[in-house]
Parts: C-alpha cells; sequence; structure tokens
C-alpha cells in the first residue's frame, strides 16, 4: 500500500471512530438546553440527569399511545415539530412536543411543586408567575406581542384574561405531568381557543383553530412550540420547548 492511500484509509478509519464516539445530534444538543450530559454505559448513549442516568433508547417498539405514557428521550423527538404558516392537522397523533420525558423537566425545573422556582413578571400588563429560568424567553415573547398589538390593536383579545402558567397540575383525563406544573406554559384567551377535548362530538378528531399567525410566530421565535400544531389540539397552548425548535437538535436520519 502507498502511503497517500495508507493515510487516507487511516483518516477515513478515524472518522469512523470519531463519529461512533459521538452522542446522537439531538442528545448532545439537549446539554445546550437543559443540564444534561451524555455519557456512555455499556455501550449505549445515555444521559445523565443530575445523580441518576437515563438511556437515550430504551430499545422498545412503542406505539403512539405507549411513547405518551413511558417515553425515552428519543420518543421525544420522534415526531418533528414544524413552525411556518398556520395548517390544519389531520395526520392521527401528528402531535410534535406532546411527548415529554419527566425526568428532563424536574432536572431542568423542579421535581415537586415546592422546588419550583417561579418568578412574577409583566406580560402585556399582566401578572403571571413563571418559572425563573424560563422568564427570559417569556419576557421576549411580550415584547414582540406588545409591538404586535400596536401594529394590528384587534390581536389584545386573544391576549387578555390568559388560561393561566404556573399551576401543578396533572394534564386533564391522564396520570401525566402538565408542563404547566414547571411555569414553562401559558394559555392564552380560553374564550378565543379550540381543544380537542372540549369538541362535540370528541370522536372523530377534527381540527380547529382561530388563533392568528402572529401571536404563534411570536412564541415560536423565542422557543415555544404551540399546540395547535397538533392533530389533538390545544390552540391556547403555548409551551417552552426550545430543543423541538433548535435545527441542531434533530435526530440523525434512520438508515433502510
Amino acid at each position: 500500500m502507498n502511503n497517500g492511500l495508507g493515510l487516507l484509509v487511516l483518516t477515513l478509519s478515524l472518522g469512523g471512530v470519531a463519529a461512533a464516539e459521538s452522542p446522537p445530534p439531538a442528545l448532545a444538543c439537549l446539554s445546550q438546553w437543559y443540564p444534561v450530559e451524555p455519557v456512555k454505559v455499556d455501550g449505549a448513549w445515555h444521559a445523565k440527569l443530575g445523580a441518576t442516568t437515563y438511556p437515550w433508547d430504551d430499545g422498545k417498539p412503542k406505539t403512539f399511545e405507549q411513547k405518551l405514557e413511558s417515553p425515552d428521550l428519543e420518543d421525544t423527538f420522534s415526531l418533528p415539530y414544524k413552525p411556518g404558516p398556520i395548517q390544519p392537522v389531520t395526520r392521527e397523533n401528528e402531535d410534535p412536543g406532546r411527548i415529554r420525558f419527566d425526568p428532563l423537566f424536574h432536572a431542568a425545573y423542579g421535581n415537586a411543586e415546592s422546588k419550583v422556582d417561579v418568578v412574577d413578571i409583566d406580560f402585556l400588563g399582566q401578572k403571571l408567575k413563571v418559572n425563573r429560568k424560563a422568564a427570559p424567553a417569556f419576557e421576549r415573547v411580550a415584547k414582540r406581542l406588545a409591538a404586535a398589538v400596536k401594529q394590528e390593536p384587534s390581536l389584545r383579545p386573544y391576549l387578555q384574561n390568559l388560561g393561566g402558567t404556573f399551576v401543578w397540575r396533572k394534564i386533564a383525563n391522564t396520570n401525566r405531568q402538565s408542563a404547566h406544573s414547571y411555569g414553562v406554559s401559558i394559555d392564552v384567551n380560553v374564550k378565543r381557543s379550540h381543544y380537542w377535548e372540549w369538541a362535540k362530538p370528541k370522536e372523530p378528531v377534527r381540527w380547529a383553530n382561530q388563533i392568528p399567525q402572529v401571536i404563534v410566530d411570536a412564541f415560536e421565535a423565542e422557543g415555544f412550540i404551540w399546540g395547535g400544531r397538533w392533530y389533538h389540539y390545544d390552540t391556547m397552548h403555548f409551551e417552552y420547548r426550545p430543543e423541538l425548535l433548535d435545527p441542531a437538535c434533530a435526530p440523525s436520519p434512520r438508515g433502510p
């Protein structure tokens, strides 16, 4: 083997080793937004959250409902969140962001009501309690919305009589913890929103919405996902999930 060819083979080989030693892009990116340390345990990637380590991929095939109830971290990225023009969601269970890994939220924001550090902020003239870590993002959204309302006063009713922020509770009709428990979500005016659980009849699910595009854009620009992007729609709901809007967190495409 000539020296040039040998060097090329060695370089490619080392590159493959480096790639194999790198955590999945979404796991690596999570550490930019949450107290996550990617670690290898018995040859498989895990996420270290405080003193506890969790598998990135538990290797279990799951239905959508099983992912909701017992997700691993990889499952939370299994449905890509796509901002942009508002469109009806008609694909069953197309609910990007509804799958939440509670240990991640516990490590970042608190695992009990008494441990969630909330602060008061002014949100378009209304006093809200939000998580201290997410407060700057809420304040940036409020600034965007204030400018939008100034230009288009017809937006104001959607942002009055807000549905709430921090409340330690379960999601309605489930045993899963609500994102409101961590002080990282907000419901806008309930009377101008749609929620699939309140629809009559509830089945089959028929997506509905009246929240204006400019309001959705303001939240998404600051790392909030919107429940109107879900098949099981909750159009009043915005939730701080910056990892789902960070292109660097997009999971690696699976091979054939």
